[in-house]
């Protein structure tokens, strides 16, 4: 079945009501998968008394779709009401990097029953739950991934009048940022807007500074989120912007 015909049924779903709720969500919250390993089971659970279908399906960063290095089992899945289901993801080892983490975007939408006749104030959302999957080569240790974060190196690089804080990561893991913020004096921490990109192994990654932080004297503080989806330990560093 076709992705773009089963968003149009859910857009006809949208379209009825008054109500909304969502009923279908993977048990975590980031997977990771080892290439060592047979499979990777992804638990979705059903929380409605409903019967759903959802579609899943694989993207690497830049959205694409095909020739990604994991097989990924039912594409399309029914699932009855407070029931729930299995995902499996298989890594083709020998396509994927040998010497550090790869990531990837798994989506699952949630396809909603079709309203009854007697329901015409009803409103079923499809809601699309979109989660990382870190994909770790044989022989990476994956008990390491949640101290990289401490080892990111921070400079301060100054482009067109813009003011940047480069972050350079010297690990074979992505770091997920759980926290990315400036404080300058007793005010709030402000997050920075592009904390959701990662700095990825063995590379470097640029920040834009707010205007306000420009000439200042601030701090710093970033953690990362680690494998369970909990927070790692908070850090800070002074910095000159």
């Amino acid at each position: 079945m076709k992705r773009i015909t089963l968003a149009a049924l859910a857009l006809g779903t949208l379209l009825l009501s008054a109500q909304t709720f969502g009923a279908v969500r993977p048990q975590l919250t980031r997977i990771v998968a080892y290439a060592a390993d047979k499979e990777t089971p992804i638990e979705v659970i059903n929380e409605s008394q409903e019967t759903y279908l959802i579609q899943s399906w694989l993207e690497d960063l830049k959205g694409n779709e095909n020739n990604l290095p994991l097989v990924l089992t039912p594409p399309v899945m029914k699932i009855a009401g407070k029931q729930e289901g299995k995902l499996r993801l298989v890594v083709l080892p020998a396509e994927i990097p040998q010497d550090r983490e790869s990531v990837y975007w798994l989506s699952i939408q949630e396809i909603p029953p079709k309203a009854k006749d007697n329901e015409n104030n009803k409103l079923v959302l499809a809601i699309r739950s979109r989660l990382k999957v870190f994909v770790r080569p044989e022989g990476l240790d994956g008990s390491k991934a949640a101290d990289a974060v401490k080892s990111l190196q921070w400079d301060v690089e100054r482009d067109g009048g813009e003011v940047w804080l480069k972050a350079t990561n010297p690990t074979p893991y992505y770091i997920s940022f759980g926290k990315l913020e400036l404080k300058a004096g007793g005010a709030n921490g402000t997050t920075l807007e592009s904390k959701t990109v990662m700095p990825a192994p063995m590379s470097s990654q640029r920040y834009a500074v707010p205007k306000s932080f420009k000439g200042k004297s601030v701090t710093l503080t970033y953690s990362a989120v680690n494998d369970y989806g909990g927070e790692t330990e908070v850090l800070n560093t002074g910095v000159r912007l």
